[in-house]
C-alpha cells in the first residue's frame, strides 16, 4: 500500500467515525490545554521580566546587602568614570495621621507599611507613577526631598488622608505628595507586610527609622556611561565582585538577573503544576488507547477484508499509525490553542495576584511542546491497541466466528515499552530534571497498578456478586462489570487518578489553610515590636502593660556574620544546600538563660575539648539542631563571627531543639553576654495583646515611640491564608483538568461500545424490561465503575497528603471525613452522568432493532 494511499485511507475512517474521533481529540485537547497553559504561563511572566529586565532593576548594576552597603563597595563603585548610584532602603515602619477628628476615631491612627527611601537619581529606567504626576525635569528622591512623601491608595484610604495631608514618620511629619501608582522596580505579587510608603533618604534617617537587624534591605543602584551590552555589565559586575570578594553579604546583580526570588519561585511553581497538567494528558491518553482498541476490535471483519485485497499488516499497521499522528496533531493543536487563550483567565483566577499585563498569550514555544506532546502520548499509547491489526484473520471473511490470531510477545513488549518511552520523555521534558521525572513515574506506576489491581478485583467481585443479586437490573448492571471489553479497566484508572490528585491538593491544602487559619497558640504572642531602642525597653515595657498587654518579653538582637567554622573560611565550606545559612546576614542573640520552649538535646562533655581546632578560652554559644546540620557544626566546634567590623571567637557547647510554632523569641543562635554585647544591636520584643484592643494599643505604642514598628501575628498570618486562597483556586481547577480527562474518557469508553449496549438494551426491551429497567442496569454498572475508582483514588489520595502533610510541611495529620466523603461522591456521580449521557443513544433503540439483527 503506497504512502499516498494510506493517508487517503486513513481520512476516510474519521470520517465514518467523527463521533467517536471527536471523544478522542476531546480527552487529549484537555490534557494538552493544561500543559500550554502552565507552561505558556510560565514563559509569559518570565518574558514579561526579562523583556523589562533595566526597568525592573531601576539600573544597570545593583548592590543587595541586609546590612549597609560598605564603603568600599560605594568607593568602588565612584571609582568608575561616569558611574551614577543611588541608594534604596526598604523595611517595615509605622506611619500615622498627625491629627486623629473625633468624627473619624473608628480609622487606625497607625498603619504598619513598607517603607521605601531613596535617594539620587532613582530609578534610571522607567517610572515612579504617582497621582497627580511628579515634576519633570526632577528626580523622585529631589521632589520629594526630606519633606514629602508618595503613599499608596490603600495606605490613603486606611488612615483616611487625602494628597496634601501631612503624614507622620517616626519623628519626622511629612506632606503627602502624591498618590503611589506604580514602581518601576516591585511587580504586585507576593507577600507584603503592609501598603507601600516612599520617602527620601534623608527623611528617614530624620525620622529615626532605620531597617531592623536583617528585616530590611539596602541596595545600591549604578547606571554606567554610555550603551553597555550585557556581557560588558557582565564583566563589569565580575570586576566588582573581586574587589568586594571579603563583602560576603553583598550580592551584585546585573539587570539580567532582576527579580531572581520571584523567577525562582515561578520555574519551581510552573514544573510541580506542569506534571500535574502532565497527568491530565496522560489520562487522556489511557482514553485514545482505550478508545482505539474498542474501535479495531470492532472492525476486524473490515481488516480481514482489506487483508483479504492484498493490505500487508505492516500497511494497516502504518495506516493507524498515522489516524495516531493526526489524532494528536489535531488534539494538539485545538488544545494549545485553548490553553493559550485560557491564560487570560489565570488573573482573574488568582484574585489578582498576577497582574494581567503580565500574561501575553503569543508563547510559540508553549504551544509547540503541547502539540508535540499530544502527538507524542498520541502514537505512545496507541502503540497497544494498534496491535489489533496484526491480529485480525482473514477467515473472518468466511467465518465471522474466527478467534483472532495469537498475538506476539515481541510486538506486546515493544508496544509496551514505547509507552513507556512516551510517558518517562514527556515527563522529562515538563520537569526539566531526569530526577525529578523519575520520581514522578515511580509515584504514577505505584498509583496506576494500584487502581489496575483494584478494577480486576470488582471484575471478581461482580462475578461473585451478580448471581446473587435479586434485582433483575442490579444483576445485570454488576455483571456488566466483569463481561470482557467492559471499559472497567481503562475508565477506572483514568478516573482514578484525576481523583486522587484532586483529592491530595485538597487535603494539603486544607492543612495549610487551617494551620495559617487556626491563628495563635493560646499561650503565644500576638505581636513582634522592631527597632526597639537598647536603653528605652523598660519604660516601652511598662506602656504596653499599662494599655493591657501581657506576657511581655524581649532579646537583644545583634547582627554578624560567619567567618571560619573549625578553622575552615565560610568560602570553603559553602555549598548548594548551605550557601543561604553561611552567608547571610546572621541576627544572634546573648542571654543568661535559654528560652522554656528550648529543650538541650546534646551538650559538651570533656571530649568535645580534644579536637585540634578547639579553643578552649572561646565563649560559649548553643545552636539550633537543624541548623546545627546545615551549617555542619556540632558540641565542640569553633566558631568565629564577624560583629560589627569586630572578630568574636564562640564555642559549641550545646546544641537544642527550639518550638518554632510557639511564635516565642527564638534565634538559631545563642551566645553568652560577653560574647557581643559590646556590639550595635537593637530589642526584638513579643506581647500577648487582647484582640480587641490590639490597634489601641498599636496606637499608643506608635504615639508614644514612632520609631518602633508593631507587626501584628494575626494580620500577617491573614495576609497569608489570602495569598494561599488564591492559589489555591488555581492549583485546584489544574486538577479538575485530570478529572475532567478521565470523564471523557469513561465516555469515550462507554462510545466505543455504544453498537453493542444499543442491541443489549434494545434485547432487553424485547424480552419484557421497561426502558427504566434498562436505565437502572445501566447506571448501576457506571456508579460501581465510578465508586471502585474513588475509593482507590481516596486511599491513595491521603497516602500522598499525609507524606507532603506530615514529612515535607511538617503538620498535625488529621483525618478529613468530608474530603472523603465528596471524593467517593463526586466518583460516582461523575461516572454516573457521564456513562448515562455517553448511553442516550443506546436507551433509545426500539426492540426492533434486536429482531433484525441476524447476528
Amino acid at each position: 500500500m503506497r504512502p499516498g494511499v494510506g493517508f487517503r485511507f486513513s481520512l476516510r475512517e474519521f470520517r465514518g467515525s467523527v463521533g467517536r474521533v471527536l471523544v478522542w481529540v476531546l480527552c487529549l485537547s484537555v490534557g494538552v490545554g493544561a500543559v500550554v497553559s502552565v507552561a505558556g504561563l510560565a514563559s509569559s511572566v518570565d518574558g514579561a521580566i526579562r523583556g523589562e529586565a533595566r526597568k525592573l532593576l531601576a539600573a544597570d548594576l545593583a548592590f543587595r546587602s541586609r546590612a549597609p552597603i560598605p564603603e568600599r563597595v560605594l568607593e568602588a563603585v565612584d571609582s568608575v568614570p561616569g558611574a551614577a548610584r543611588a541608594e534604596v532602603r526598604e523595611l517595615a515602619a509605622m506611619v500615622g495621621r498627625t491629627q486623629v477628628p473625633e468624627a473619624d476615631e473608628e480609622r487606625p491612627s497607625s498603619l504598619l507599611v513598607e517603607l521605601k527611601a531613596i535617594s539620587g537619581g532613582y530609578p534610571f529606567y522607567g517610572d515612579l507613577v504617582a497621582r497627580p504626576p511628579l515634576p519633570a525635569g526632577m528626580s523622585p528622591a529631589e521632589v520629594l526631598g526630606d519633606h514629602s512623601a508618595l503613599v499608596s491608595p490603600e495606605a490613603l484610604s486606611r488612615l483616611g488622608l487625602e494628597v496634601g495631608d501631612e503624614l507622620r514618620v517616626g519623628r519626622r511629619t511629612l506632606r503627602i505628595a502624591g498618590s503611589l501608582e506604580a514602581e518601576p522596580d516591585r511587580l504586585p505579587t507576593g507577600f507584603a507586610f503592609g501598603p507601600r510608603v516612599i520617602v527620601g533618604v534623608a527623611a528617614q534617617e530624620a525620622a529615626g527609622i532605620f531597617p531592623f537587624a536583617g528585616f530590611g534591605g539596602y541596595r545600591v543602584l549604578v547606571r554606567l556611561p554610555g550603551e553597555r551590552s550585557l556581557e560588558e555589565l557582565e564583566l563589569q559586575a565580575e570586576a566588582f565582585r573581586d574587589e568586594i570578594e571579603n563583602s560576603a553579604a553583598v550580592r551584585v546583580e546585573t539587570y539580567a538577573d532582576a527579580q531572581p526570588g520571584i523567577r525562582e519561585d515561578l520555574e519551581r511553581l510552573s514544573r510541580y503544576l506542569g506534571l500535574v497538567a502532565l497527568l491530565s494528558l496522560l489520562v487522556g491518553g489511557v482514553g485514545v488507547a482505550q478508545g482505539i482498541r474498542a474501535w479495531l476490535t470492532g472492525r476486524l471483519d473490515a481488516l480481514a477484508v482489506l487483508k483479504c485485497l492484498g493490505a500487508r499488516p505492516r500497511d494497516l499497521l502504518r495506516t493507524y499509525l498515522v489516524q495516531s499522528v493526526l489524532l494528536g496533531l489535531v488534539a494538539g493543536v485545538i488544545g494549545g490553542a485553548v490553553g493559550l487563550v485560557s491564560m487570560l483567565l489565570v488573573p482573574a483566577i488568582l484574585g489578582g495576584a498576577l497582574p494581567v499585563e503580565a500574561v501575553s498569550i503569543w508563547q510559540p514555544w508553549a504551544f509547540l511542546r503541547g502539540v508535540a506532546l499530544g502527538i507524542g502520548v498520541s502514537t505512545a499509547f496507541s502503540a497497544p491497541a494498534l496491535l489489533v491489526v496484526l491480529r485480525a484473520p482473514p477467515v473472518r471473511v468466511f467465518r465471522r466466528g474466527a478467534e483472532p490470531l495469537p498475538g506476539s510477545w515481541l510486538a506486546s513488549a515493544l508496544s509496551l515499552i514505547a509507552v513507556a518511552a512516551g510517558v518517562a520523555g514527556s515527563a522529562a521534558l515538563q520537569a526539566g530534571s531526569l530526577w525529578l521525572a523519575l520520581r514522578f513515574l515511580g509515584a504514577v506506576g505505584v498509583a496506576v497498578a494500584a487502581l489496575i489491581l483494584a478494577a480486576l478485583v470488582l471484575r471478581s467481585l461482580a462475578r461473585w456478586l451478580a448471581p446473587r443479586c435479586r434485582s433483575f437490573w442490579l444483576r445485570y448492571g454488576v455483571a456488566a462489570l466483569a463481561r470482557p471489553e467492559s471499559g472497567t479497566l481503562a475508565a477506572s484508572v483514568a478516573l482514578g487518578m484525576g481523583l486522587m490528585v484532586l483529592l491530595a491538593m485538597f487535603v494539603v491544602q486544607g492543612h495549610l489553610h487551617d494551620e495559617l487559619a487556626a491563628g495563635l497558640p493560646e499561650d503565644a504572642p500576638s505581636a513582634f515590636l522592631l527597632n526597639v531602642p537598647q536603653t528605652g525597653w523598660d519604660e516601652l515595657a511598662e506602656l504596653l502593660e499599662r494599655e493591657g498587654a501581657r506576657r511581655v518579653q524581649s532579646a537583644p538582637v545583634v547582627m554578624a556574620r560567619f567567618v571560619t567554622i573549625d578553622g575552615v573560611p565560610v568560602a570553603e565550606r559553602a555549598t548548594e544546600g548551605n550557601r543561604w545559612a553561611l552567608r547571610r546576614q546572621l541576627r544572634l542573640t546573648y542571654l543568661d538563660a535559654l528560652p522554656s520552649d528550648n529543650v538541650i538535646l546534646e551538650a559538651a562533655g570533656p571530649a568535645a575539648l580534644e579536637e585540634p581546632w578547639v579553643d578552649p578560652g572561646a565563649l560559649e554559644v548553643s545552636v539550633e539542631e537543624d541548623f546545627a546540620e546545615t551549617i555542619g557544626v556540632g558540641v565542640g566546634s569553633t566558631i568565629v563571627l564577624d560583629v560589627g567590623n569586630r572578630r568574636a571567637t564562640v564555642r559549641v557547647t550545646s546544641l537544642r531543639r527550639v518550638d518554632w510554632e510557639g511564635f516565642g523569641i527564638n534565634f538559631f543562635l545563642v551566645v553568652e553576654p560577653a560574647a557581643v554585647d559590646w556590639a550595635p544591636q537593637t530589642r526584638l520584643a513579643a506581647a500577648w495583646m487582647p484582640g480587641e484592643r490590639e490597634q489601641e494599643i498599636q496606637d499608643a505604642v506608635y504615639r508614644a515611640y514612632p520609631g518602633v514598628a508593631v507587626v501584628r501575628i494575626r494580620e500577617v498570618l491573614q495576609k497569608v491564608v489570602d495569598l494561599v486562597g488564591d492559589l489555591q483556586v488555581g492549583v485546584r481547577v489544574l486538577g479538575s483538568f485530570t478529572v475532567a480527562a478521565a470523564l471523557l474518557t469513561l465516555a469515550g469508553a462507554v462510545a466505543a461500545g455504544s453498537l453493542r449496549r444499543g442491541r443489549e438494551a434494545a434485547l432487553l426491551k424485547t424480552i419484557g424490561s421497561t426502558r427504566f429497567d434498562v436505565l437502572r442496569a445501566f447506571a448501576a454498572e457506571y456508579a460501581l465503575i465510578g465508586l471502585s475508582a474513588a475509593v482507590v483514588a481516596a486511599f491513595l489520595g491521603l497516602s500522598a497528603a499525609w507524606w507532603l502533610v506530615t514529612r515535607e510541611l511538617e503538620l498535625t495529620w488529621s483525618f478529613r471525613p468530608v474530603a472523603v466523603f465528596g471524593a467517593l461522591s463526586a466518583g460516582s456521580l461523575l461516572a454516573l452522568a457521564t456513562g448515562l449521557l455517553a448511553s442516550a443513544g443506546a436507551l433509545r433503540k426500539p426492540p426492533i432493532d434486536s429482531l433484525r439483527d441476524g447476528s
